[in-house]
């Protein structure tokens, strides 16, 4: 029903990699449901044979999730099956700095609590967390032929505790003008910026060597079908609603015009099709069933081209 295929190609890629986001891991997705998408993941790296998988942001649903000592295990026991099969980069969101279910904390960001966890995940040395606030030294991943830049986002850029304006684009544009030039200043290496959310991005000048891969848009939260029926528009229909900063919750709202991209000549830019499932700790939650439980793309190619294909599962 959700079946997809988008190819996208772009010069000089020897890497294959497999990305995926937003699996707001919590009680809702683990058990069964996180052992298909293992399960689906490791068949498709094989199949693939994939170098590497980037996850884009929001692991975790809520921060209540690092405080469930059986939900931590379980997700730490599934990221590491994932990097058994393929190294994996991490980069943050907004529901891992935050707390959601947590009544009068709703929509407060404790990036601490995340910060702490994460550098404890990398003792393994196949888990990668590409954040600057572990230290400039963790914002670049660079095996000598791919080079990677996580870029963490100031808080403002999310609607989890402000609404969106001229501040969130300003903060945008004045951190990506202090990091990309980390990326590309090593020569010859395929670039690849990884973000949450990219819905400033159009405020940037890009190298168009850099492949941008985003997360946070959920397609929309409608089911995909609907959703390709609307890529004629860059504006996402429907938002997750957010927290302001007196933990009020707000409905439903549009992104803005620019939230979703598609890749064009010039511009290799592409917002996942992100869709795990409906948020859980929304009414939402209730028509769960008719989304797949799995989206994910993978970035294959020889030489001179690269393809971009990306697939919708049920679970």
């Amino acid at each position: 029903m959700y079946g997809q295929a988008i190819r996208w190609k772009i010069p000089g890629r020897q890497r294959k990699i497999l990305a995926f986001s937003d699996l707001h891991f919590c009680d809702k997705v683990a058990g069964r449901r996180t052992k298909v998408i293992l399960s689906i993941l490791k068949r498709v790296c094989q199949t693939e044979r994939i170098d590497y998988i980037f996850f884009l942001g929001d692991l975790i649903n809520s921060l209540d999730v690092l405080n469930d000592t059986v939900l931590r295990a379980e997700l730490r026991e599934f990221l590491e099956a994932l990097a058994e099969i393929a190294p994996l980069i991490i980069v943050t969101g907004n529901h891992d700095l935050s707390y959601y279910t947590a009544g009068a904390t709703k929509g407060i960001m404790f990036p601490d609590q995340w910060y702490r966890w994460v550098s404890t995940l990398m003792y393994n040395e196949r888990i990668h967390v590409l954040d600057a606030m572990l230290g400039s030294e963790r914002m670049i991943f660079d095996d000598g032929v791919m080079r990677v830049l996580g870029m963490s986002l100031p808080d403002v850029c999310y609607p989890t505790t402000v609404c969106q304006g001229h501040d969130s684009v300003k903060a945008f544009r004045e951190y990506a003008e202090q990091v990309l030039p980390e990326l590309t200043k090593v020569k010859d290496r395929e670039y690849y910026l990884l973000l949450h959310n990219p819905q400033f991005l159009e405020d940037v000048d890009l190298d168009s060597q850099i492949a941008v891969l985003a997360g946070h848009m959920h397609n929309g939260l409608v089911p995909p079908v609907l959703d390709e029926a609307t890529r004629f528009t860059s504006r996402g229909l429907v938002g997750p609603g957010y927290y302001d900063r007196k933990g009020r919750k707000h409905s439903y709202v549009p992104f803005s015009k620019g939230a979703r991209y598609y890749p064009r000549m010039g511009r290799p830019w592409l917002t996942l099709n992100a869709c795990t499932h409906l948020p859980p700790e929304s009414w939402l939650w209730n028509f769960d069933w008719i989304f797949p439980a799995l989206s994910y793309a993978v970035i294959t190619g020889d030489g001179a081209e690269m393809e971009w294909s990306s697939r919708y599962f049920r679970c």
